[in-house]
């Protein structure tokens, strides 16, 4: 990638965390959770009334029996806040309590705590920066403009077919 690509996909990056930083908390989940469906994921919103920003919020169905949910959490907090260790302990207990993994997507960042302790738990972070790449590569929320496709031929493929 050359530097004007990579401005460009920069730029794209900041324009995508705009657009989700304008969103209230329940248009981050639906757009976590319409993204995940986009990734090929079944995901089912959890029906029970939350009575707090910790709880678990949606399970995606990692195999077809369902053996291996994952359950989700989303938050949409500040530009520029930082997710704790301590901030994610309910999430992580609940997770625990289920002997399961957990999902934390979030437009914010994540402290280096946070990180460690997401590793301890099972629990998978995905930042504002890593949801906009996700988004890009699974073309959601994004117009695709323009796609070139160069070929030439590769002459020692035909080595194979000299019998």
């Amino acid at each position: 990638m050359n530097s004007k690509d990579a401005s460009d996909y920069e730029d794209l990056v900041s324009q995508i965390l705009a657009g989700v930083n304008d969103l209230s908390q329940a248009g981050f989940e639906q757009l976590v959770y319409d993204l995940l469906i986009r990734m090929g994921y079944e995901v089912f919103k959890n029906a029970r009334r939350r009575t707090s920003s910790s709880a678990i919020q949606g399970i995606i169905i990692e195999d077809r029996p369902g053996y291996r949910p994952i359950y989700i959490q989303t938050r949409k907090l500040e530009p520029g806040s930082i997710i704790t260790s301590w901030s994610m302990q309910t999430f992580g207990d609940s997770v625990d309590r289920k002997a399961g993994r957990g999902l934390l997507v979030t437009n914010a960042n994540f402290s280096k705590p946070a990180q460690d302790y997401a590793k301890q738990k099972h629990i998978i972070l995905i930042d504002g920066r890593i949801l906009a790449r996700l988004m890009i590569v699974n073309n959601f929320c994004v117009n695709v403009k323009e796609v070139v496709e160069v070929k030439s031929i590769d002459p020692s493929v035909f080595n194979r077919y000299k019998i």
